[in-house]
């Protein structure tokens, strides 16, 4: 099968240099390829997150239910994204994120307690794991601010110029999610954008 093989992280490679060949053949042995249809989930609501994933293939959505009973997407993952719930594991406590495949995709699972040890060991994974981090608190500050934005003409905006990937990859319906409006007036959004003559793709 092509994802058995090393080439899984040669993309990863790039974004985390300072992990060495060794240290990726060490991840590539403990990691478990995984796939994962459309629909189904990598953690659910209520369950205590024992794994962590990196993205070979396909998209996911990180969840959440509000106060009103409604479904909202905080962060999407995409190929060589991290997936995973820290908060849930060190509390050992359920997951009030549920992160779920928005298509068929293919993840290297890995068991976050054998994960652990290895920090010490390896300085340059515990810099790639302090690395991640710094990346979910930015994607989480970002969200937020893209939330503080009083109109979904100006959330989508932000998106058109700061995040085209997710216009490009995620559904209408879901972006809508992640904006926290309708799917209406994300529609009427991106109608006068388009009138103004807003770019949808460079």
């Amino acid at each position: 099968m092509k994802h058995n093989t090393p080439d899984w992280y040669h993309r990863l490679k790039e974004k985390y240099p300072i992990v060495s060949d060794a240290e990726w053949a060490l991840l590539d042995k403990m990691t478990k390829v995984k796939t994962i249809k459309k629909g189904d989930s990598f953690l659910r609501y209520g369950k205590i997150a024992r794994y962590a994933a990196f993205v070979v293939s396909g998209q996911f959505a990180f969840t959440i239910i509000d106060d009103e009973g409604n479904e909202k997407i905080i962060r999407f993952g995409f190929a060589d994204d991290f997936l995973a719930n820290c908060e849930s594991y060190y509390r050992m406590a359920a997951s009030a994120v549920a992160i779920t495949a928005l298509e068929d995709a293919v993840i290297r699972r890995i068991n976050i307690k054998q994960l652990q040890p290895l920090y010490d060991l390896h300085m340059s994974l515990s810099a790639v794991n302090l690395q991640i981090y710094q990346e979910l608190a930015e994607q989480t500050f970002e969200h937020q601010y893209i939330l503080s934005l009083k109109s979904p003409v100006k959330r989508y905006q932000f998106l058109l110029k700061h995040r085209p990937a997710i216009i490009k990859k995620i559904s209408l319906t879901n972006i809508a999610r992640y904006l926290y409006v309708s799917r209406e007036a994300l529609s009427r959004a991106r109608l006068l954008l388009l009138n103004k003559g807003q770019r949808f793709c460079d």
